[in-house]
């Protein structure tokens, strides 16, 4: 490499999607840019962030990744692509008895004969024209197909006939389960294909857009995606496991927070304008849902990072409700004086609400104004008129409700305009509560002021009053939030639990004549725009040190580019019992099964295996200055005095490859290396 080498990170946050050109090689920071997220198409917000980057810099970067927020939206909100999932070998009359397709993400599902036993033996021939008919059933109407085999991780055989046999048919993209998770649990596997599967179109239309922009100013250079782990792969993998980019933004963030700081024990918080993210790092590495992350209502057997998530952020919609004076989150709106700031109208209504004789509630003083264009999409007669009456610019739904009842019933309630983002709310947040307290002013600081008031009329308060109510309110959920992960020692779920008396004292909710004090052991680094304004008060209050390093606004950026390719490969050497006695072994994984006499030669074969399959997979996904680590984990079971208390049961060799991403320059090197694995 030369002397610099320089990597454009691309991360798409809730609120806002950030772009930073490092240096790789010190992963210093060169140049960075904001631009608000555009939810209706991603493409959008990372052309505007990348227009916002030096030219010049841009001509010279070698290296490209991005963190996407796709999958994950994708999933929670269900708008993956409509799947058929093929189960080879599985009992259906136990599925549907123990209600366990309610873990498969899809109503699509075709059951065929075959399979394999655990020993990776064949348990029944694979019943090829049971496939036939789902190809005809189902070739019209779905947009890729996914299939798993029961213990197909031990020989995936029928699964790869069956894709082989379905591509042919239906001309689709076929998702196999086996290359997805190496686990034995064949729901979750299932589930997880089939997610992959109804993602892989959404990926693949926003990696060509995302292509078409870096072609537009002239970045010719390979195109990785950040993992649920934090480690990176070439976009043409990505395209095939898309359901391995849940959760990128967190693992991002964790990455970020590492080049940035050099710690190698820390707790990292993100706190963006829509979610707050925590995360833990022991030894410089993130702690990592080994169990499988959680997306929405699916589990899924994709390793991620263990975070905490809540949503909790800049743009967190402020709100009264009867069981606290204010409420913070979880919907994300356009804070008040980001939205007056181009549309001056936004203040005018504002100042009407305030001198009303009616005075308008809190909840009719939120906002709406068109997102993208409406050309081309049929609407019912009231969203055409909520449409047509947004034209102008931003109305509040006070002003709505008095021109058009029903726009009013219609947009108290989940609707479509919002929900395929063709229309945006705003209101107060804590961003405008900064701006009122004068911790942070952007945009127009009377807007937010406007919008204080009206909440503080209800309230019976000052601007200035409800403000800080507010950022005290994002102080102390935040803190439950890390007390809850400090306690447990890692991060995971998505609520606090912490909720006692002691919880209470030590926010000094609560009176009397007893003081507590909590004291966090792991220092926190915040990153994200808002991160400095909430988490260093929330670390006072932890006694914890707190480091907001250099570019920790643009973090998950840095975590995009700065980031490993790691592969990890898992194959099973198992012991073959018959009531004679020991037989022989097994080894099993993503190939056809094979026999040994000795364990020697089985584990000798197994390490040569592994290590041959992580390194392939990792030099596909992207890596360069491969470093192979390979452990053998040996499994026994209890016996009798004869066989010393113990039996060996088998091993798990697990080869995990380890190497930095490629560069443009070595592009023509990577394709020989491929050929020759």
């Amino acid at each position: 490499m030369t002397e610099q080498t320089l990597g454009l990170g691309i991360d798409t946050g809730g609120t806002f999607t950030d772009a930073a050109i490092v240096d790789v090689a010190s992963n210093s920071v060169v140049a960075a840019a904001k631009a608000p997220t555009t939810h209706y198409d991603l493409a959008v917000g990372i052309m505007d962030a990348l227009d916002r980057l030096p030219p010049e810099l841009l001509a010279q970067v070698e290296l490209v990744s991005l963190s996407t927020t796709l999958a994950t939206n994708a999933i929670v909100e269900g708008n993956g692509a409509p799947v058929c999932l093929v189960l080879i070998g599985y009992d259906e009359g136990l599925i549907r008895n123990y209600n366990l397709d309610r873990l498969l993400p899809t109503a699509n599902i075709a059951y065929v004969g075959g399979g394999h036993r655990s020993t990776g033996e064949e348990a029944a021939p694979l019943d090829e024209s049971a496939l036939e008919q789902v190809a005809r059933k189902y070739a019209g109407s779905v947009a890729a197909i996914a299939v798993s085999g029961f213990f197909a991780v031990r020989n995936p055989e029928h699964e790869l006939r069956a894709r082989d046999v379905l591509a042919e048919l239906t001309g689709l993209p076929i998702t196999c389960g086996h290359e997805l998770a190496s686990e034995l649990d064949s729901v979750l596997r299932a589930a997880t294909c089939a997610l992959n599967a109804s993602l892989v179109r959404l990926l693949r239309d926003l990696m060509l857009s995302v292509q078409r922009a870096l072609a537009s100013l002239s970045v010719d250079a390979p195109l990785m995606v950040v993992r649920g782990d934090g480690s990176l792969m070439r976009v043409e993998m990505a395209l095939e496991r898309p359901v391995e980019t849940i959760l990128s933004g967190p693992a991002a963030s964790v990455v970020g927070a590492r080049a940035l700081t050099q710690l190698d024990d820390m707790l990292v918080v993100d706190i963006g304008g829509t979610t707050t993210d925590i995360a833990v790092v022991r030894g410089g590495l993130p702690l990592l849902n080994n169990e499988g992350a959680r997306v929405g209502r699916w589990r899924t057997l994709v390793r991620a990072v263990q975070t905490t998530s809540s949503g909790l952020g800049g743009d967190s919609q402020v709100s009264l409700d009867g069981s606290t004076p204010l409420q913070v989150g979880p919907r994300r709106v356009i804070p008040l004086a980001f939205l007056a700031e181009g549309h001056p109208e936004v203040k005018r209504d504002l100042v009407r609400m305030m001198i009303a004789s009616g005075a308008p509630s809190p909840a009719e003083s939120a906002f709406f104004t068109l997102s993208r264009s409406v050309d081309g999409l049929q609407y019912s007669d009231v969203e055409t008129r909520i449409l047509k009456a947004l034209e102008l610019g931003p109305r509040s739904l006070w002003w709505l409700a008095q021109r058009d009842p029903w726009a009013h019933l219609y947009l108290s309630r989940p609707n479509t305009l919002e929900r395929t983002g063709v229309v945006l709310r705003g209101g107060f947040t804590p961003t405008d509560a900064l701006h009122v307290s004068g911790g942070f002013v952007a945009w127009d600081l009377e807007a937010a002021r406007l919008g204080a008031g009206l909440l503080g009329r209800a309230l019976g308060l000052r601007a200035e009053d409800v403000a800080e109510a507010v950022l005290e309110q994002v102080r102390r959920q935040l803190i439950r939030l890390l007390v809850d992960v400090l306690g447990k020692g890692h991060a995971g779920g998505t609520e606090p639990q912490a909720d006692d008396l002691l919880m209470r004292l030590a926010l000094g909710m609560d009176g009397g004549d007893l003081e507590v004090s909590l004291r966090s052991r792991l220092p926190m680094v915040g990153i994200g725009a808002p991160a400095e304004h909430f988490v260093a008060p929330a670390a006072r209050r932890l006694s914890a040190a707190v480091r907001f390093p250099e570019h920790f606004d643009v973090a998950n950026a840095v975590g995009a580019i700065c980031g490993s390719v790691v592969a990890r490969e898992v194959v099973q050497v198992i012991a073959i019992y018959r009531p004679s006695g020991l037989d022989g072994y097994v080894l099993t994984g993503p190939f056809a099964a094979q026999h040994f006499h000795t364990r020697e030669e089985a584990l000798a074969e197994a390490r040569s295996r592994a290590a041959g399959l992580a390194r392939r997979h990792a030099l596909e996904a992207g890596a360069a200055d491969i470093e192979m680590a390979v452990v053998v984990d040996d499994q026994q079971g209890t016996a009798g005095p004869a066989f010393g208390g113990k039996l060996y049961l088998g091993s798990a060799v697990t080869a995990t490859a380890v190497g930095r991403p490629r560069f443009a320059r070595e592009a023509a090197t990577a394709a020989i290396d491929e050929r020759l694995w």
